[in-house]
């Protein structure tokens, strides 16, 4: 009986902290990252270039303030448009139907592209060694989207995560270099440094 009831209490606790703020936000940088080397590695082997684009639909926003997401495409013709057609070049309405389509993430819920504000306990600046300015939208790549080359190397830039309904959970960031390195970095509110 005893042993019965400390399975139980370890599996609440378990329970508990799969379901947390904190491990949602860190699974979902986890998540990110992999998907981004994964990128990097795509655009290697086939000779073109791939995009982790947190903005397809072009509206100046990252997509889906509810559902959270981002894309993962290759630029096979390498005119940095996602197209919306087939392999036999139909149009097609559904762009997980597109010939350059790879995959579409969603963050898990209550997760959303941002930084808990400074006034909050959050970072005045993004991460070292650069420590770039924060951007309203949480992603500091241009067009909203990481672009990685044939040759491995991609643009520079920053896409951040946090927990708004939750802000002890923090700030995350993942990122690239322009050679390439996927790298991440976490702010703990009230922690005055990134990590």
């Amino acid at each position: 009986m005893v042993t019965v009831a400390i399975i139980a209490l370890i599996a609440g606790f378990t329970f508990a902290e799969l379901n947390s703020s904190s491990y949602k936000l860190k699974a979902a940088a986890r998540t990110l990252k992999a998907n981004m080397q994964k990128a990097r590695l795509l655009a290697v082997k086939e000779s073109c270039p791939v995009y982790v684009d947190f903005d397809l639909d072009s509206d100046g926003s990252s997509d889906g303030t509810i559902n959270l997401h981002y894309t993962t495409w290759r630029d096979l013709d390498g005119n940095g448009l996602f197209l919306m057609k087939d392999e036999a070049g139909n149009s097609v309405t559904d762009k997980s139907a597109s010939f350059e389509f790879i995959e579409e993430t969603a963050l898990p819920s209550g997760v959303s592209a941002g930084v808990v504000g400074n006034g909050d306990g959050g970072p005045a600046q993004g991460p070292p060694p650069s420590n770039p300015g924060l951007p309203s939208d949480g992603v500091s790549y241009g067009g909203d989207r990481a672009r990685f080359t044939p040759q491995g190397s991609s643009t520079s830039g920053w896409f951040y995560l946090a927990y708004p309904n939750n802000l002890s959970a923090g700030t995350h960031a993942v990122g690239t270099n322009n050679i390439g390195r996927v790298h991440s970095s976490y702010y703990a509110t009230d922690g005055g440094a990134w990590r």
